[in-house]
């Protein structure tokens, strides 16, 4: 909503971060770092959104042959804080859908650590974090976020910045100060939805001897049974000998609240027959015991802010090239299959692709977007919506934000080709 009255101010600052996920993560870290006044506005108890709460345990989105030492910025310094920990082996090669052409760098990770590594390197950048808040309205003059209104256990507040980063997911500022948005393909359909879940007691080395025509003969079985939703087994081990699993799908529309509501409840079912199947079927579970789920079920589908520029399949798949380039990757397009078990994988034809600065900037002077909600359609948005990549846009974000308070224009006029020579590709 559109704020129209005086609320007690919370304070100011030079850049507010609306969304604690992982873009938004290294929004704050890179802003706070160029030294900028920054706060991080997060509903949940903890940063990383899906990283963390969604239990997702697997950095994707990293450019091709691109390893550990290859890496810079934020993301290199959270990575080696993880290895340090023994939370993460490093970038290893897996292959989506068990498929040998759909090979992409992967580093997983336990997400527990991941909350504690997160939170050290925000206050040791010096950002300050709200949680346990949430963005309830925006007020808005001249295509000028002036204040947004927030709400927590202290009751509803207004806070004010210079420039303000949309990393929520669902694109709520952007929508809020009035930006055009699209969700799902051309007919508005949307992918399902996944909980993801761990288990424990698992015997690696005997699952490990199932070749990818095993897991697809045992993921027939359980589609016939009704008790698994996709055509392979997706189970592979954390550092600590946990297994963690992507295998429900469940059709969630973010805009339909009690429906969604539905949703998280039929997902966790859906869970529940998973873990079974696999107890029961799978060599190498016998023993095995689940013992959690994600916070909440993880969307692949919600608001696609419409930009100053749209990335399209034709510029993934051609490998475009941009002056304003802040990131690279070689994820494919990954589109799981809404009526189906399956997904379309697509690697780009030049084996890599670009993110374009102007996909993040919009008709709002002063403001800026960062992960997944970006300007693209519904092809480009399935091989940008990964964390690496949410994580390298919400970098360029922060630095945006903080440079275009030093040269004190608006950030949708800054010439996002200055961000090329300081932002990892």
């Amino acid at each position: 909503m559109l704020i129209r009255n005086n609320f007690p101010l919370y304070g100011e600052y030079d850049v507010i971060v609306a969304g604690g996920g992982t873009a938004g993560f290294t929004a704050a870290v890179t802003a706070a770092k160029s030294g900028a006044k920054t706060l991080v506005i997060e509903e949940q108890a903890f940063l990383g959104g899906m990283a963390t709460g969604g239990m997702i345990s697997q950095f994707m989105g990293f450019s091709q042959g691109e390893k550990r030492e290859d890496l810079k910025g934020v993301f290199a310094e959270l990575l080696e804080r993880l290895i340090a920990k023994n939370a993460c082996p490093g970038v290893e090669t897996i292959y989506l859908a068990g498929i040998k052409e759909m090979d992409v760098g992967a580093a997983p990770y336990d997400s527990e650590t991941l909350k504690c590594v997160m939170d050290e390197m925000v206050k040791e950048a010096g950002a300050h974090v709200l949680f346990h808040t949430r963005v309830m309205g925006v007020e808005v003059e001249n295509n000028e976020i002036t204040s947004l209104l927030i709400h927590n256990s202290q009751g509803v507040q207004s806070v004010q910045a210079k420039v303000y980063i949309d990393a929520t997911f669902h694109g709520s500022i952007a929508s809020e100060a009035g930006c055009k948005w699209k969700i799902g393909d051309e007919k508005g359909v949307l992918q399902p939805g996944t909980l993801m879940y761990k288990m424990v007691n698992v015997d690696g080395g005997r699952y490990n001897t199932l070749t990818s025509a095993d897991k697809a003969r045992i993921a027939q079985k359980g589609i016939k049974e009704g008790a698994l939703f996709v055509n392979t087994l997706l189970a592979r081990p954390l550092p600590n000998n946990v297994f963690y699993s992507n295998m429900s799908r469940i059709y969630a529309d973010p805009f339909d609240v009690p429906a969604w509501s539905r949703s998280e409840a039929d997902a966790r079912a859906q869970v529940q027959k998973i873990s079974r199947f696999f107890i029961e079927n799978v060599p190498g579970f016998e023993k095995a015991v689940m013992v959690s789920t994600g916070s909440y079920l993880g969307l692949r589908d919600s608001r696609r802010i419409i930009g100053q520029y749209t990335l399209t399949a034709q510029d993934v798949m051609d490998g475009t090239e941009f002056d304003d380039a802040i990131a690279k990757s070689c994820y494919p397009v990954d589109i799981h299959d809404a009526n189906g078990y399956g997904s379309t994988l697509i690697k780009p034809k030049t084996g890599a692709f670009y993110v374009p600065f102007r996909c993040m900037i919009t008709t709002i002077k002063n403001m800026v977007l960062a992960g997944r909600s970006i300007s693209t359609d519904c092809e480009a948005h399935a091989c940008v919506r990964v964390m690496v990549t949410c994580m390298r846009i919400g970098a360029a974000a922060g630095l945006a934000a903080a440079e275009s308070i030093r040269q004190n224009i608006a950030v949708n006029e800054l010439d996002g080709s200055i961000l090329l020579k300081k932002q990892l590709l």
